[in-house]
């Protein structure tokens, strides 16, 4: 990495700049996109400390503002005391200075603030800042073609406060060039130049679809078919998936429409798919003004974590980041054919920050369901991290409650593939078997129609494994291997499918004692969705299975915390149940496997856990009437069974467990 600073410590107001703050003699070019160069006069300059160059990265993207010397011996040494970490700084600079090669500052101290002295300095992040304005497809063509990569990509840790400054300003590059890059394909679009348009973005699909359509109105329905080709390959080799239903469509219809007569069908938002959604940017409300980046960040947050659902369609952030003025609500829907919207008010005021979230359902313009949150305005990102997570797990269940409304009373043979398998996941939460057995028809209709579908396979091996987990197996052996092989399936075509993650990670652990092996299955649904519920409900059982209690109670206290309102909020207090139970709290473990029957009575799993609990808290009494509804259910299991088959990978903790169950009335 290059750059080249000066410490003017004495004699900074001796005159010797040849300009107002420093030489102008040479340009400076300076690229922070992607990495780190500098030139001064076509000259590299290179050699610089790390701390340098996060120095002069943070004082060009500044604002021209100058920083106090104690604001960046802050930034950067936050770890050392006020005099150690300015000591450091003025090494720092004193350093830098010998590199010079003719003594020109780049950094200059005028009454203790630096600032860039080095004028003219042309920085590759600070032009790309100021390419709101520009509409001409050269000039967008230009500007998005200038990002190379993140804010100082490769640059290793500097201090939490400088990391979180750096986080937050790539953000903020990197929407700006997403929001450039949307502006040019449309740009483009309008122009008549669709191959640009579909190069400036190749895994867009709309604008395969757009170009497959001007290829058709053009009579060219060979070429149509070459892009069909085209961007099916690059879906699956880049992202792993197939093309939309909408193209599927499309490319249906140029199949069977007439060679002389090519019509001009347009993109269709099929209402058999998964509901799409878009999150529209936020409105600002109040006397203080919140910084539009770290809004941006939020709403790009919120996308992201929609995304990582399968049951819903989400809308890119570049296709709705300028959605904003006047623009009424019919006219976006149109625009995005869209079934739901998030929209978001910003109020900053004292020392609070509040987010307001509504769900709007686009066919009536009413709110379906809303979220408040606040936050302290000077949060963290794990803050922020939580208060998004907090809204996407209030407003996305919303969205499946109206979806099953929505389908409820239709015929199962008129029903999707999306439809069926939403409705399956309902009648597996049930407790009555016959919608139990209504569930796995669904499903294997949605395979036998769909046999690549990944959510079908995943809910399939659920299907199985809840089966064997509550003692209705008829062949336990036979059914487990059913589950092993259906997850397999899953993950072959869609390997970073949350819930096949999810599922597969618990079977390994509640079915093989397979804990590695688990862990990495629910790490890699983290990856793929950091706040996934599930993940860290059902990771907090296997925490429990070996014994590390507080890691359990913490991963499931968050996903209560994240999803207080979830659907299936029975499994968050299972999880609390077996994690205060692994750490010798009795007493809590028992509340919560108490309230955990409360939310979905007579499921067996649930009533051993909350009776051994009692029995091991002493309150014999609530754990015999737990044991008899739970016996109830399932009269013949035995607890020497259970004992056999118990995921503790500890067997002391097994056979203690069992002495649990008998003292609660459980027979042997």
């Amino acid at each position: 990495m290059d750059g080249i600073v000066e410490d003017h410590v004495d004699d900074m107001n001796d005159g010797s700049n040849n300009g107002a703050d420093g030489n102008t003699s040479a340009v400076a070019c300076l690229s922070l996109l992607g990495g780190f160069t500098l030139e001064i006069g076509s000259e590299p300059v290179v050699g610089l400390p790390v701390r340098a160059c996060a120095l002069i990265a943070y004082l060009a993207l500044n604002q021209g503002r100058p920083a106090t010397r104690e604001r960046i011996a802050e930034l950067i040494w936050p770890d050392r005391a006020g005099e150690q970490s300015r000591s450091s700084l003025r090494q720092l600079l004193h350093g830098l200075n010998r590199k010079l090669a003719d003594g020109s500052p780049l950094v200059v101290d005028r009454d203790g603030s630096l600032s860039i002295g080095f004028s003219p300095l042309s920085c590759d992040a600070v032009q790309l800042r100021q390419c709101n304005g520009i509409s001409a497809v050269e000039a967008l063509l230009s500007a998005y073609e200038s990002y190379k990569g993140p804010l100082l990509e490769g640059l290793p840790p500097i201090s939490q406060a400088f990391d979180d400054w750096l986080i937050a300003t790539r953000t903020e590059l990197e929407d700006q060039a997403l929001a450039i890059g949307a502006r040019l394909v449309e740009a483009s679009m309008t122009a008549g130049d669709q191959d640009t348009a579909v190069a400036i973005d190749p895994l867009r699909e709309d604008n395969h679809r757009r170009l497959m359509s001007a290829y058709v109105a053009a009579g060219r329905r060979s070429d149509a078919l070459r892009q069909y080709m085209h961007v099916s390959e690059l879906l699956r080799r880049e992202l792993g998936v197939g093309p939309a239903p909408e193209t599927e469509e499309l490319v249906s219809r140029l199949r069977n429409s007439s060679k002389d007569a090519p019509t001009q069908p347009d993109p269709i938002v099929s209402r058999e798919d998964p509901p799409r959604i878009a999150v529209l940017p936020f409105d600002q409300f109040g006397d203080e003004h919140f910084p539009s980046h770290l809004a941006g960040g939020m709403v790009a947050d919120i996308i992201a974590q929609l995304s990582g659902l399968r049951e819903l369609s989400v809308i890119s952030h570049g296709s709705t980041m300028d959605l904003h003025g006047p623009e009424g609500l019919a006219s976006v829907v149109e625009k995005l054919g869209v079934r739901y919207l998030v929209r978001g008010a910003i109020r900053q005021a004292q020392d609070d920050v509040r987010l307001t979230t509504e769900l709007v359902a686009a066919d009536t313009g009413s709110v379906v369901g809303t979220n408040i949150s606040t936050l302290s305005k000077s949060f963290s990102f794990a803050d922020q991290d939580r208060v998004v997570a907090h809204t996407v797990n209030s407003l996305a269940p919303r969205v499946q409650d109206l979806e099953l409304i929505r389908i409820r009373g239709k015929r199962p043979t008129s029903m999707s593939s999306y439809e069926k398998i939403l409705l399956a996941r309902e009648y597996m939460t049930s407790v009555d078997r016959s919608n139990f057995e209504k569930a796995k028809l669904l499903i294997d209709d949605v395979i036998a129609e769909e046999p690549t579908y990944a959510e079908a396979y995943a809910l399939a091996a659920d299907w199985y494994g809840l089966l064997v987990a509550e003692g209705h197996a008829t062949d336990r052996t036979s059914d487990i291997e059913t589950v092993e092989k259906l997850a397999k399936t899953a993950l072959q075509y869609d390997s970073m499918n949350v819930r096949a993650l999810v599922f597969y990670g618990h079977r390994r652990s509640l079915f093989h004692r397979d804990y590695t092996m688990a862990k990495s299955l629910f790490q890699r649904a983290l990856d793929a969705s950091p706040n996934s519920t599930e993940a860290l409900r059902w990771s907090s059982m296997t925490y429990s299975f070996v014994g590390e209690a507080e890691e359990a109670i913490g991963r499931a206290e968050l996903a209560l915390e994240l999803s207080p309102r979830d659907r299936d909020a029975h499994s968050f207090y299972l999880a609390l149940c077996a994690a205060y139970y692994t750490a010798g709290d009795y007493d809590t473990a028992a509340g919560h496997g108490l309230r955990a029957m409360a939310t979905v009575p007579n499921l067996p799993s649930t009533g051993g856990w909350a009776a051994a609990s009692l029995a091991a808290a002493g309150r014999l009494k609530e754990a015999e009437e737990v044991a008899r509804e739970t016996m109830a259910a399932l009269p013949h299991r035995r607890v020497r069974n259970i004992v056999e088959w118990h995921p503790f990978a500890d067997e002391a903790r097994r056979r203690t467990y069992g002495e649990h169950l008998l003292a609660a009335g459980f027979p042997e």
